[in-house]
């Protein structure tokens, strides 16, 4: 018995032991800010998790209409930073960039397999979305119009006099610097329309703009 005491008190000593020197590091990492400053990493990200569920997922925009009014609500409604204010030079945003898949993650924006769009807003305020699918072009999906594009660019765009040839056709929505639609009333989208591919304004890549984009004011 006097044994067992004996080892139950040594026990009782090591595990005393263990928790003073787990105290004293923890203690320690506090004062440095290490530890501090990762616990509170965790709990901001957490939080961050937490604020990003608890926001109302949009339901699934998937065709033509509906993607571009999406697009419209992220610049118009305030959905999406990206397409906020007048940029300092053009902006555009292809479906199949970084920044694109990010948007339609935000957007919750579902592009049908081989199709794809551009998201432009002008200096100017002048904004398009313009909706390419491949049903509507002979079954030539984006990758292939882009590849396309790069191959045999005169087919499409004229370097040498800037001329846009309207080879495609395209869902647009055309809007000015208020938002307000060319379409007309109680209308935000062109279906249908002619398109030209041509170079993007940074210089690389390609954009599909509708053939009338330049006579908005």
């Amino acid at each position: 018995m006097r044994r067992q005491k004996g080892q139950d008190i040594i026990e009782y000593a090591l595990m005393l032991a263990i928790i003073v020197g787990i105290g004293g590091w923890i203690y320690n990492a506090g004062v440095n800010g290490g530890l501090a400053g990762s616990i509170n990493s965790v709990f901001n990200n957490a939080s961050a998790l937490l604020d990003e569920s608890s926001k109302e997922k949009l339901p699934a925009a998937s065709t033509a209409k509906d993607i571009i009014e999406r697009l419209r609500q992220g610049r118009y409604d305030g959905l999406a930073d990206v397409l906020q204010g007048k940029p300092s030079s053009t902006l555009v945003i292809a479906s199949d960039s970084a920044a694109g898949q990010e948007l339609a993650r935000q957007l919750n924006i579902q592009t049908k397999e081989g199709d794809g769009w551009f998201a432009r807003v002008q200096t100017d305020g002048v904004t398009v979305f313009s909706y390419y699918s491949a049903e509507a072009n002979k079954g030539m999906t984006f990758s292939q119009l882009a590849a396309d594009y790069q191959k045999n660019t005169k087919t499409y765009y004229d370097a040498s006099t800037g001329e846009n040839k309207a080879t495609v056709r395209i869902t647009e929505g055309l809007f000015n610097s208020q938002g307000k639609s060319a379409a007309g009333a109680g209308k935000t989208v062109f279906e249908n329309v002619p398109g030209y591919v041509g170079p993007s304004p940074s210089g690389s890549g390609f954009i599909i703009d509708p053939t009338r984009t330049k006579k908005l004011k």
